[in-house]
């Protein structure tokens, strides 16, 4: 990591002074207590002083680096958004299909049941037209013996 110090033009620009006021502060040893607060986090690659990034730092080389040593690219960082969006949009796609899914499980067990009830309502027909034939013949049977 290469956090490094800084020169008076850029110690100037980052605190938003003039040349004349940073050399006044230097000659009369009275620095602005939150300009040092401000170039000491600028020097240590703080981030905030936030207690949650503590920790954080970003290098001269713009990275942002981690309590646990990863570092991470503006560039990367500025497609979280997107990534979390993306994760989202999946999430969501996942749940409809399975909800998809758990619903075609439910119409193979309602065609199984369909295909059972069918068996059970053909072999209710055989037996009707079993016992419609036995009518049918004893009603032959009677009509040629009168």
């Amino acid at each position: 990591m290469n956090f490094g110090k800084l020169n008076r033009k850029q110690v100037c620009e980052f605190l938003l002074v003039k040349e004349r006021t940073l050399e006044r502060w230097i000659s009369q040893n009275k620095p602005c207590p939150r300009a040092i607060r401000m170039l000491e986090m600028r020097i240590d690659g703080r981030v905030s002083n936030h207690p949650e990034w503590r920790e954080f730092r970003i290098c001269r080389d713009g990275y942002l680096w981690t309590p646990r040593g990863l570092r991470y690219e503006p560039d990367y960082i500025n497609k979280i958004d997107f990534l979390q969006k993306s994760t989202h949009y999946h999430e969501a796609q996942t749940l409809a299909l399975q909800a998809e899914i758990d619903h075609l499980k439910e119409l193979v067990g309602s065609r199984e049941k369909l295909r059972e009830m069918g068996r059970d309502l053909i072999e209710i027909s055989d037996r009707f037209k079993f016992k419609d034939a036995m009518l049918r013949f004893e009603q032959q049977k009677k009509d040629k013996s009168a």
